[in-house]
């Protein structure tokens, strides 16, 4: 009897595209082999050409997987539970990539703060002045909320933004868990961090020090002016020249069915695409999440500018010296 076999690019960490190729694997019985991928998989894939072994890819940021598409280094597919299970505007026309879940930019606060409800605009109020943590303004965590401002704003109301974030002279060395920890020691009243490391934090999965510093603030779900907040995602493709076509399919199936969404919920700390499933409990702490629904094609269209602004108008000076985390 022939192994059913798959293979997957990811630039995910290890441990967790282990979980799903270890569940896919006890429902299906194929064989999963894992290349781990520092970030991009484009440049490798076109290097390797129609000799790719690649099945599928497994990525962060919906940019990423537009680039594969533009490309060609993605392929279509058809699938029945894929269109039940994954929202419209979280999956490519074409079929060519498919988002397994969401992750947003929240905002902390400190504890003792009488503040419910923020959004982004807020980030610019005078009295986080000297006592606001954001991380560098050209990390893609934050090119991606610029380009997703100025698809909602325009560039005009963006730089005033990008001026009145760098007015308050935010904090801004390391990366977003320093955002809590900045708030625990006392030096930050809020800080922006993705909505992961807030469920890392509270479950404890960071350590016992990092719980700490999570205990310290609240965590916020923050929107734009009509009430939604910009999303980005982890998503996969079908690798054009997939070896394993039919197994590929089966498992962006798998990843989008309630086993796989446990998983980005539970382990990942990751807002799920399918509706069957609910967040993590720790993740619903922060309120509720309406995802602009947006196209991300249009978002993308205004990357370049959002990376010029990042290098040219950017917000932070940095100011302290703790460690990258």
């Amino acid at each position: 009897m022939t192994t059913r076999k798959l293979t997957v690019y990811s630039t995910r960490h290890r441990e967790f595209t282990q979980l799903l190729a270890d569940g896919f694997r006890q429902e299906s019985g194929v064989e999963v082999t894992i290349r781990d991928i520092k970030s991009d998989a484009a440049p490798l894939m076109q290097e390797e050409g129609p000799d790719c072994p690649a099945d599928i890819v497994l990525t962060v940021d919906f940019r990423r997987l537009l680039k594969l598409a533009d490309a060609n280094l993605a392929q279509p597919v058809r699938s029945g539970t894929l269109d039940r299970l994954v929202p419209a505007y979280l999956r490519d026309p074409e079929g060519r990539w498919f988002a397994q879940s969401m992750r947003a930019r929240l905002i902390f606060v400190e504890k003792s703060l009488d503040v419910t409800r923020l959004d982004y605009d807020d980030l610019t109020d005078p009295r986080w002045r000297d006592r606001m943590f954001i991380r560098s303004a050209d990390h893609v965590f934050n090119t991606g909320l610029i380009a997703a401002y100025l698809a909602r704003y325009g560039q005009e109301k963006t730089e005033a933004w990008l001026a009145g974030i760098a007015a308050n002279n935010p904090l801004g060395n390391g990366g977003d868990r320093n955002a809590a920890r900045a708030i625990a020691e006392g030096r930050a009243l809020i800080g922006v961090a993705n909505s992961y490391y807030f469920g890392e934090m509270q479950a404890g999965a960071g350590g016992a020090e990092q719980k700490a510093w999570s205990e310290s603030l609240r965590a916020i779900v923050p929107t734009f002016d009509d009430g939604r907040t910009p999303i980005n995602i982890t998503g996969a493709a079908v690798a054009t020249h997939a070896p394993h076509r039919e197994e590929a399919v089966a498992f962006l199936e798998y990843l989008a069915g309630d086993n796989g969404q446990q998983i980005y919920a539970d382990v990942g700390y990751e807002y799920p695409v399918s509706e069957r499933i609910a967040p993590n409990p720790i993740i619903r702490k922060a309120g509720e999440l309406r995802p602009d629904t947006r196209p991300f094609p249009a978002i993308a269209a205004f990357s370049e500018t959002a990376e010029a602004y990042a290098r040219d108008k950017p917000w932070n000076r940095i100011r302290m010296k703790d460690p990258l985390l």
